[in-house]
């Protein structure tokens, strides 16, 4: 098995384009994929292409998933000047290299490959709102030295997102109420 790839660095914005830009959350992300899945599922490839095109034109860009979306869409319908576009692109917003057109984008490092990546999730899982914030942090590459991740680890991450977040979200549901004397503080809400 090949080494993972080095920790590219993402090439920033103008201060002009921050500005028309806006930032993505990962909530958004998880929503676009699954949108953009349907989408391809129906055979309706054109409109997951102007979704995925819109989002990365409307965005910051810190995250490749839209960008390999795209690279997967095009290469299956065989429009290699798109892909290449693309693939241009993200090579230009990120200080990596987006798979050549001859490649399966299927196969790539998963998120085992990446030494030490799992054992920070692991040692923050107990505390699903911290693995959350790393997690985010590896999804949209918040700042230059973060890394990057092959296709099959990125899918890999934003599965435990999911499932950080919705671990979150119970965790709040089945916390106890705490009488304090006379007051009651249910999830840090006086009663």
């Amino acid at each position: 098995m090949t080494p993972p790839p080095a920790s590219p660095v993402m090439t920033l914005a103008s201060p002009v384009q921050r500005e028309a830009l806006r930032e993505v959350s990962v909530e958004e992300l998880i929503d676009l994929e699954q949108q953009a899945e349907f989408f391809v599922v129906l055979g309706q490839d054109d409109a997951a292409i102007d979704l995925l095109e819109g989002h990365v034109q409307s965005t910051t860009g810190a995250s490749p998933l839209p960008y390999l979306k795209l690279l997967e869409i095009y290469q299956r319908l065989g429009q290699r000047a798109d892909y290449e576009r693309v693939q241009t692109d993200f090579n230009a917003r990120f200080n990596g290299y987006a798979p050549a057109w001859e490649s399966d984008l299927q196969q790539g490092h998963t998120l085992s490959d990446y030494p030490g990546v799992v054992e920070r999730i692991q040692s923050l899982w107990p505390t699903p709102a911290r693995a959350m914030e790393l997690l985010e942090k590896s999804l949209t590459r918040p700042d230059r030295d973060a890394e990057t991740f092959d296709l099959p680890a990125y899918r890999e991450l934003l599965f435990l997102y999911a499932v950080a977040r919705d671990l979150s979200e119970r965790d709040a549901r089945d916390r106890q109420d705490v009488a304090l004397g006379d007051r009651v503080i249910a999830d840090g809400r006086r009663r």
